[in-house]
């Protein structure tokens, strides 16, 4: 007798080629099969880039999107099929897609922020296209460990507002978020979703033997060096979020406690993203060239796994990526938020003290010292109870693969 078939749709920054994005598809993938053993489950992604890489290593198929495959070519218009004079294939294609599916997940990720936002055009505005036509055929609607906000636009916060009323199951990753949430149904005397507080979904994540970070390591043609402290760095140039002042203040902050500690200290750099547009390979091999602290760089793209073991070799992260922190803290290794986004403080508070975070405002080198100092010292009790913190939080983000079944499905 053939098991019964359901279709999960999923939506978030993929095709990117950023882990910190595609470890928590993964997660609800592993999680929603283990949940369902009786199904089978087929799992869809709409992506900006389909990759066949991505579909065989994650075993998702991936789909286009409307999205522009640059962000030049999306300048001063709404999403594909949308536009006057535009082949409305594409427009046709998502919605037989979503109608089709047994449940669209929207996230996880910062999906719901309006930066950059117009009538058609942002996160907000496609996340809410994704949720009127879920509503328009009856589809279940997941919001899946996002963060929400910054939301500084009436039209931001009336669009997320709406697509979080519409959806069956919400979680979210950070209570700043549950409080956002709160704020917006307060805004029309509403009574606002359900919403599920839960670590973010990448702590559900299997973690890999410790042995393969060396294995990665020896495919670099990169070894340890044997007589110094090895510090992971999982940075994201900050020009495009908040601008060139942040920017420059990043490097020169992160170049100057590299030199403090270049006789004491190795800076293992890690890329969480390998996309063209934001491709954390190029500000690596930036800060290596301005710095005589030894250096190692990780070029090839890896499974979104395969970074905790990476992070696993170091004695501290400094992180200015949110998975940095997160895959680092996977790997029961000390971790240096540099807080760009709510995000990024919101996450080093569910460690309990565990983490330490440097506000953007407050970002220099001596600041960055005094944290990865601090971390460098930490005691043997410490560390075994920001062990147990961690074991304790990836337990609890399993509970989003479950609520995808039991409220998402009704199963």
């Amino acid at each position: 007798m053939s098991k019964p078939k359901l279709t999960i749709l999923c939506a978030g920054a993929y095709g990117i080629g950023n882990t910190g994005d595609d470890l928590p598809l993964i997660c609800l993938c592993e999680g929603m099969r283990r949940h369902l053993p009786d199904h089978q489950l087929e799992f869809r992604a709409l992506s900006r880039h389909p990759d066949p890489w991505e579909e065989k290593t994650y075993g998702v198929t991936m789909v286009q999107n409307p999205e522009y495959q640059s962000g030049a070519e999306a300048v001063g218009r709404w999403f594909r099929g949308l536009n006057p004079g535009d082949d409305p294939g594409i427009f046709t294609s998502l919605r037989e897609e979503i109608r089709q599916a047994d449940l669209l997940v929207l996230g996880a990720g910062n999906a719901l922020l309006d930066q950059t936002i117009d009538v058609l055009r942002g996160p907000v505005p496609l996340m809410s296209l994704y949720g009127f036509l879920a509503a328009l055929y009856h589809t279940p609607l997941m919001i899946y460990g996002m963060s929400v906000g910054p939301l500084r636009t009436a039209w931001g916060r009336d669009l997320s507002r709406g697509l979080l009323e519409s959806a069956r199951v919400v979680t979210v990753r950070d209570q700043g978020s549950v409080e956002l949430i709160a704020e917006l149904s307060a805004e029309y005397s509403r009574p606002g979703p359900k919403v599920h507080l839960l670590p973010d979904p990448a702590m559900a994540a299997t973690v890999p033997p410790s042995r393969r970070g060396l294995e990665i390591l020896a495919q670099e043609n990169l070894s340890l060096p044997p007589d110094k402290t090895l510090i992971a760095v999982g940075l994201r140039d900050l020009e495009r979020p908040l601008g060139n002042k942040a920017a420059r203040q990043l490097e020169e902050s992160v170049v100057g406690l590299m030199d403090e500690m270049c006789e004491e200290a190795a800076f293992l750099f890690i890329s969480q993203s390998t996309y063209r547009e934001d491709d954390d390979r190029e500000l690596a091999r930036r800060l290596a060239g301005k710095t005589r602290a030894q250096c190692l760089i990780v070029e090839s793209r890896q499974h979104p796994a395969d970074l905790i073991a990476l992070y696993g070799l170091a004695r501290v992260t400094l992180a200015g990526r949110l998975h940095a922190a997160v895959f680092s803290s996977l790997a029961a290794v000390p971790v240096v938020g540099i807080d760009y986004l709510p995000k990024v403080s919101g996450f080093l508070e569910t460690l309990q003290g565990a983490g330490r975070v440097v506000a953007i405002e407050d970002l220099s080198t001596g600041n960055l010292m005094t944290e990865v100092r601090r971390q460098l010292s930490v005691s043997s009790n410490e560390q075994e109870n920001f062990a147990l913190r961690v074991r304790e939080l990836a337990t609890k983000a399993t509970g989003h693969a479950k609520l995808a079944v039991q409220q998402g499905l009704g199963l």
